[in-house]
């Protein structure tokens, strides 16, 4: 897949016309290869490197999936769709006060989550990946990550920084050890067993209702299968690369 088809594709749906499930006939198998060359399992890819993947008047309308599964996301109207900005000064999409609903459940194990992202401020609740309707999902507390299953929190770890740009990565194996990376360093052991699933991208439902992510969003990567020690290299250097961050 090549922008100018895209750029099509976006200018077909910022028209007038309505969304359609046609336009994705383009969007096929194959279009990217995974960061790193890592495809096998991609489940979704969301990149606002890739600008013409995204459908903006002037927010967000729909986020094509890079993935060549289809998953694209049609965003609702309203004032608090997320908008393009820059942050660290590369393009991103700005959240505050609503999330991205994915057009499909993922679950949350066994898979393999990179999210690249900057957080307004440490002192918040930032759900990064969440469900729509339970309290499940991945969330940064206070700059620890946890990830919760309808309600139940595992997988804290160690505070991180607030500022710059984070490559944060939860990787679930079912009946395995999982774990969580920050910019491709150590990964640090948590247990889960789940069968929970997520939908929203920026967003998670809690016992008091719905809670979003505030900061920027430059790209979400979700692999259905727990990824390799080497792959995960692989990821996190293309990664680091792209986005000018610091990655072993």
């Amino acid at each position: 897949m090549r922008s100018g088809v895209l750029a099509t594709l976006i200018a077909l749906t910022t028209a007038g016309a309505a969304w359609s499930p046609r336009l994705d006939l383009a969007l096929g198998s194959g279009a990217w290869s995974g960061p790193g060359g890592v495809s096998s399992g991609l489940l979704l890819w969301y990149d606002t490197a890739e600008g013409a993947t995204m459908g903006l008047s002037p927010k967000l309308r729909y986020w094509f999936d890079k993935s060549g599964t289809s998953r694209h996301a049609a965003v609702s109207v309203s004032a608090y769709q997320p908008y393009p900005t820059l942050a660290s000064g590369v393009p991103a999409l700005q959240f505050n006060g609503a999330a991205i609903h994915l057009p499909v459940s993922i679950p949350l194990e066994p898979a393999t989550v990179m999210i690249v992202f900057r957080q307004a401020s440490e002192g918040l609740s930032h759900p990064l990946l969440g469900s729509s309707t339970r309290f499940s999902g991945i969330s940064l507390e206070l700059g620890k990550l946890r990830v919760y299953s309808n309600g139940s929190a595992t997988g804290a770890t160690a505070a991180r920084t607030a500022t710059g740009l984070t490559i944060t990565t939860v990787r679930t194996a079912a009946g395995a050890a999982d774990g969580i990376q920050y910019n491709g360093g150590t990964e640090i052991p948590f247990a889960i067993t789940t069968s929970e699933s997520i939908n929203w991208i920026g967003g998670m439902f809690t016992a008091g209702g719905p809670r979003y992510f505030v900061g920027a969003i430059m790209e979400v990567v979700i692999w259905g299968r727990s990824l390799s020690a080497s792959e995960r290299l692989a990821a996190h250097r293309a990664l680091g690369a792209k986005w000018g961050i610091s990655v072993p």
